[in-house]
């Protein structure tokens, strides 16, 4: 499915989400997207993929068709067994201007971009680079993210989302949740803007134990533009229970507002989990909670422009797919990992966008 943002009279966002099962439903995936692009005259921001090794050569093919750089966050799911295929990718695209690519480190790009209200920074596949415990780690991958946002003249506290992407998250969730609200006191986050946050269980080509990545974005502006954490009316903050990071984000300029939706999952308003082993349920709540906060600012399903459906089995995945029978169907890629409590069966994240 393809979504186009208008940023401004002359510069937009192409989003372009992708599902695919195996290497020739991929390879034709991603050559209608390359249509998209070139039919455009997009450039091409950063491309998220949730997919085995089966999508390699096809990928490599067609990013090397498009003679761009871009930073590229690969996460591979938990099996790559061929009965347990559920994979897709996610491209963000730029018409209308030309992005600064910038080369943060030997596996590290980062990329800058404008809308006159806003100047943007979009980076993937930041991991650390040291072999230590995971308190320890963590920390040290936050240290990775705030050097690339020091290269790139930003600092962490612009970052307004965020993501990780944990092995085996379920051993050492406490420590990361731990060593992140340390690195937040040390650096005033909690004065500012505290970003929304994906942490999602699942394995890296890198073999690192963490990679991230961050949206981060500076006001160049004097008009009514403003970036704002939003609360969830059906949950706590996340602080509440220890995890430091916002439900959502609201990017807000007089050409349209896009609102950043965490990972959500069935987590009820005191922070508990809810609906354990009934992934029935658990997907009702989970939408019923995202529809809410989209609710709370003037939104909808229909306005999604990105969502990625994190399953802790593929069989869970039909389930997401009778909900969207039922009410919406959103543009979004499936993936294959592990929720950050063994109790939760999928996890949600959606961004969202309404022109002005």
């Amino acid at each position: 499915m393809f979504k186009e943002l208008k940023l401004n009279d002359n510069v937009s966002e192409l989003h372009i989400a992708l599902k695919f099962a195996d290497e020739k439903s991929a390879k034709k995936e991603f050559e209608n997207a390359l249509r998209i692009i070139n039919d455009t005259h997009a450039n091409v921001l950063c491309v998220e993929i949730f997919a085995g090794e089966f999508v390699s050569k096809t990928f490599n093919a067609w990013k090397k068709s498009l003679k761009q750089e871009f930073p590229v966050n690969w996460i591979l799911p938990l099996s790559e067994n061929k009965d347990c295929v559920l994979a897709g990718a996610h491209i963000t695209a730029l018409r209308g201007t030309k992005p600064e690519i910038i080369k943060v480190n030997k596996d590290s790009l980062a990329v800058k971009y404008s809308d006159g209200f806003f100047n943007y920074l979009r980076t993937f596949g930041i991991v650390e680079t040291i072999n230590s415990t995971p308190y320890a780690r963590t920390y040290a991958n936050l240290e990775s993210l705030e050097n690339v946002m020091k290269t790139c003249e930003y600092s962490y506290n612009d970052i307004a989302r965020t993501w990780f992407y944990n092995n085996d998250i379920l051993s050492w969730y406490d420590d990361f949740n731990e060593s992140r609200t340390l690195f937040y006191n040390e650096r005033k986050v909690f004065d500012g803007l505290l970003p929304a946050s994906t942490g999602i269980g699942a394995p890296n080509r890198m073999g690192s134990l963490i990679m991230s990545g961050a949206l981060a974005l500076q006001k160049t502006s004097n008009e009514n533009c403003f970036v704002q954490d939003v609360e969830s009316p059906l949950q706590c903050g996340a602080p509440k229970y220890g995890s430091s990071f916002a439900r959502a984000i609201e990017i807000d300029t007089p050409f349209g507002k896009r609102v950043m939706v965490s990972g959500t999952a069935s987590i009820a308003q005191g922070g508990k989990s809810a609906h354990i082993d009934d992934i029935e349920k658990q997907t009702e709540l989970t939408m019923n909670v995202i529809s809410e906060i989209l609710k709370s600012r003037e939104m909808t399903f229909e306005n999604t422009t990105r969502a990625v459906v994190y399953c802790l089995k593929p069989e869970y995945y039909k389930v997401f797919e009778k909900w969207s029978e039922k009410n919406v169907s959103i543009p979004h890629c499936p993936a294959y990992s592990i929720v950050c409590r063994s109790d939760l069966l999928i996890e949600v994240e959606l961004d969202a966008f309404l022109e002005k």
